[in-house]
């Protein structure tokens, strides 16, 4: 029985500030805040979309691995 998985999502970080950004254009410090998107391409149709940020040329996507491991199981 597999117990443990990864998935690969992305963020988008502004490149001088760090900050990480959301669909609704807030910036967070925090990357769990930040809405993941599943590949590159994705955040690209963002960037350059309707609701693109100002100056989307100042954002990068970055990369993060997100695991789920199967606890133990709870006596009911």
């Amino acid at each position: 029985m597999k117990t443990q998985d990864e998935r690969i999502r992305y963020v988008i970080q502004h490149k001088e500030n760090g900050l990480f950004l959301n669909v609704m254009n807030e910036m967070s410090n925090d990357f769990m805040k930040a809405t993941r998107w599943k590949d590159e391409y994705e955040i690209n149709l963002f960037l350059n979309g309707y609701y693109k940020p100002d100056n989307p040329e100042q954002y990068r996507p970055v990369k993060i691995t997100i695991t789920y491991e199967l606890g133990d199981q709870i006596e009911t």
